[in-house]
């Protein structure tokens, strides 16, 4: 069974340039979320094993966004997938709860890699 991944990124251009780099890994996009608020409500009826989220979208700051979702999906992994690259943003990020922090701007691959490493392969 693959494992499911929910996207949440405010540009529809990179949602479906990672949805596509996912799925031709075998990994199952279940959802896709707009802003961080979308993000949690789509957790909590989605249940990914992993949602690859970007910290630049409306509605709620999204590392408030990582708190919320940990309380209602404890076991879900979270990668964030930023173009915001500042080591004390990563530090607020993990002690959040985030499992990994890759740059926009690493290869497709690197991002592929990571959620390999947290959920296995697809």
């Amino acid at each position: 069974m693959p494992r499911r991944i929910l996207l949440a990124d405010a540009h529809g251009g990179i949602r479906q340039r990672v949805r596509s780099a996912l799925e031709e890994s075998g990994f199952e996009v279940c959802g896709e979320a707009t802003d961080g608020m979308d993000a949690i409500e789509k957790t909590k009826a989605l249940l990914p094993d992993l949602i690859i989220l970007n910290l630049s979208m409306p509605a709620i700051h999204e590392l408030d966004a990582i708190a919320e979702i940990i309380n209602s999906a404890p076991n879900v992994k979270i990668v964030i997938f930023s173009v915001d690259d500042f080591e004390e943003l990563r530090r607020q990020a993990r002690d959040r709860g985030a499992h990994a922090y890759i740059s926009k701007l690493s290869p497709i691959s690197v991002l592929i890699g990571e959620v390999i490493k947290l959920i296995g392969p697809g």
